[in-house]
């Protein structure tokens, strides 16, 4: 399973961003007030944010223009939807990556709705398998891709759901909870406007190396954790550990993007 996607930051439109001016200090009324502002607009053409974690970043930082507010639920399963554990969390892989690639933000509405619909159906099957907890943890990260101005509060559901996977499973999907725990706490901004703690991430993203450290995605991910923590030397180690694990592997696309990744870690 490969639901947590690249999670890396595409940015294409920090340029309109940054004509929303500095939101840290305003009050309630002045915050809410930018909707009428330009960086409504950059919210509004997310599109260009191609990936969770990069999205999640710009994201939380919306909650600072908008109080939180309640996401339309989940509708109905589609006809001819999985029924079994494995095959609804497959459903759920399938709608993020579909959605990593979509620039629509309907379409990304559509399919974080669809996988959220699919997590509380393996959630009414199997409540504490971890499949199904770390499903609803993607499904909260694609859903605070399509409404950025509730992603604070999502995020932090999606830290709890990642959570609970790793309790029930902590290999699930050569270590995913503990990964995707990792990316999100090293990329979301910190108190009070995320739930981010890059330091809380470096752990993370150890637990996941320890339990496969092999995994090009979780050596990628200390990486990434230590240059954000400011251990060059480490990260250094990290990312050659992640490019020799992923050229060791079969030539494909994943195997190529990792090689990629580690290289752009090395050059840092």
């Amino acid at each position: 399973m490969r639901s947590e996607g690249n999670w890396w930051f595409a940015g294409a439109n920090r340029g309109r961003v940054a004509e929303c001016g500095p939101v840290v200090g305003l009050s309630v009324a002045a915050a809410c007030d930018l909707s009428a502002r330009p960086c409504a607009a950059a919210w509004r053409g997310a599109g260009a944010w191609r990936n969770l974690a990069g999205f999640a970043l710009f994201a939380v930082l919306a909650t600072a223009c908008s109080l939180p507010r309640r996401v339309t639920a989940p509708g109905p399963l589609p006809a001819g939807a999985p029924t079994t554990v494995e095959g609804l969390a497959a459903a759920i892989d399938g709608d993020s990556q579909r959605s990593d690639k979509e620039s629509d933000g309907k379409v990304r509405e559509h399919l974080a709705d669809e996988a959220n619909a699919y997590a509380d159906a393996c959630l009414a099957k199997a409540p504490k398998a971890a499949a199904c907890l770390y499903g609803r943890g993607v499904a909260l990260g694609l859903e605070a891709r399509a409404h950025p101005t509730s992603a604070g509060e999502l995020l932090k559901s999606m830290l709890d759901s990642l959570n609970s996977a790793d309790a029930a499973d902590p290999n699930y999907d050569n270590a995913g909870p503990s990964r995707v725990k990792a990316l999100v706490l090293i990329r979301a901004p910190g108190w009070p406007l995320g739930p981010g703690d890059p330091d809380a991430g470096v752990v993370s993203a150890r637990r996941a190396v320890k339990l496969r450290p092999q995994y090009p995605p979780n050596l990628l991910a200390l990486g990434e954790a230590l240059s954000k923590t400011d251990d060059a030397a480490g990260a250094r180690d990290a990312y050659g550990k992640a490019r020799d694990a992923a050229q060791a592997m079969p030539v494909g696309a994943d195997r190529d993007g990792w090689v990629r990744e580690a290289e752009q870690g090395l050059r840092k």
